[in-house]
């Protein structure tokens, strides 16, 4: 038995091993353009989008604010809208109007934001005649617009200049009586079209009452009295402006032809029940081509009561997008009102406006200068807008410019030992200087 295994053994191993497989067909050499289509298509767009989304967190850094890079908000040297409008204010008037633009343009701020819907188009024929009643000391004034909405007479015809100086064969006569129709009967239509943008500017510049504008805004989309998510139908106003034929490839054909110097965004970044689409302004940013937006003046989610805008801010640092932040006192909350994102402040809002208040004192210094060191605190910050409606603010805002270049680095330190700033808020360091 044994011999016969061993023989089975030795006849097995002198066996020659079986033939190699044959070699498998050579791959054919892709050309030098297969290549480079495949790189455009598959592994540009991939490392384009990681490039454009690697800035999660907000640079800080402390810094003086000059008066050109103060932003007057042009939106209270106007009347009211009326209840369908941004509601019921009292019309200042044009004497106003003049004095509180050219006490601006004497501190040296030089830029000014108005928008169709301040006062249904009243803001922009405010500002506009005060900057033609400075004279050459408005040589150098910019103004800035919005587009997105349109403002019609209730015959539907647009409205146009010459919202205080009704008419009636001649005769001017009181907006309550016949002639031109009150502005609360304005209707405000949305249109975030590129022809609506177009249309729209055409119209902000017959209120205006100048040949030209320096930048042009896109408005609240899906953030508006008339859109918002949840409301009954509700169309997405931001899907509408990113599509071929929307306001996005208007805003950029202006820039390119010189119609405006910029473009940008003009949205809230709180997130209040009533407001703020903070989601729907970093959609924006990372959509559009970039390039697209210059600016974004963003309301209301980066102050001493609320930091829920800064994913927005960060989101533009990484764009490279220049930051004009607004909503500083937080609609009047930090400067003594009542009021917190335009509605009456909540006692939890007013209870941290008054240790924000109680902070500042310890330190030696007023609570809305404060307020505007804070605001100017991102480095992606290239505005701060102030919102001023007499001479008489207009010096006091610019006293607590000077003065926020004053507030010690060491308040913010304590302001998160203290719980008034959240753990994930950037703060510069202590050591820091302007």
């Amino acid at each position: 038995m044994h011999a016969l295994v061993s023989t089975a053994v030795v006849t097995f191993l002198k066996k020659p091993p079986p033939p190699p497989p044959p070699p498998l067909p050579a791959s054919p050499a892709l050309a030098p353009e297969t290549i480079l289509a495949m790189l455009a298509c598959w592994v540009l767009p991939v490392a384009l989008r990681l490039f454009l989304n690697r800035k999660k967190t907000l640079t800080v850094k402390v810094r003086s604010i000059k008066p050109n890079e103060i932003t007057m908000g042009a939106i209270w040297i106007g009347p009211g809208g009326g209840p369908k409008g941004d509601g019921d204010r009292p019309d200042p008037g044009q004497s106003n109007a003049d004095a509180t633009i050219e006490a601006a343009l004497r501190h040296g701020v030089r830029e000014f934001d108005t928008a169709p819907w301040y006062g249904s188009g009243a803001s922009e024929e405010r500002l506009g005649r005060a900057i033609v009643n400075a004279g050459a000391k408005a040589a150098e004034a910019r103004i800035i617009t919005k587009t997105g909405r349109l403002f019609r007479e209730p015959d539907g015809t647009p409205a146009l200049a010459g919202f205080d100086k009704p008419k009636l064969r001649g005769v001017a006569m009181s907006p309550s009586k016949l002639g031109r129709s009150r502005l609360a009967e304005r209707r405000c239509i949305n249109d975030y079209s590129a022809e609506g943008a177009r249309t729209s500017l055409a119209e902000s510049l017959d209120r205006v009452g100048l040949p030209r504008v320096h930048g042009l805004r896109m408005h609240d989309p899906n953030d508006n009295s008339n859109n918002r998510r949840g409301m009954a139908g509700f169309v997405d106003e931001v899907a509408q402006a990113l599509a071929p034929g929307g306001m996005v490839e208007a805003l950029g054909e202006l820039r390119r032809a010189g119609t405006v110097g910029e473009v940008g965004l003009g949205m809230n970044c709180n997130l209040e029940a009533h407001q703020g689409v903070p989601d729907e302004i970093v959609r924006l940013l990372r959509r559009a081509p970039r390039g697209t937006f210059d600016s974004a003046l963003l309301a209301g989610g980066w102050n001493l009561l609320t930091q829920a805008g800064m994913p927005c801010y960060a989101a533009c640092e990484a764009a490279g997008v220049g930051v004009h932040v607004a909503g500083v006192f937080c609609s009047g909350l930090l400067v003594g009102g009542e009021t917190y994102a335009y509605v009456k402040a909540p006692a939890e809002m007013v209870q941290r406006a008054q240790a924000w208040r109680a902070l500042a004192a310890k330190h030696g210094c007023s609570l809305p200068a404060v307020a505007i060191a804070f605001a100017a605190l991102p480095a992606c910050v290239s505005r701060v807008v102030l919102g001023m409606a007499s001479a008489k603010q207009v010096d006091e805002n610019m006293r607590w410019v000077a003065e926020a270049a004053k507030v010690p680095p060491a308040i913010w330190a304590e302001a998160k030992a203290t719980g008034l700033l959240g753990a994930n808020v950037p703060i510069p360091p202590v050591a820091d200087t302007k």
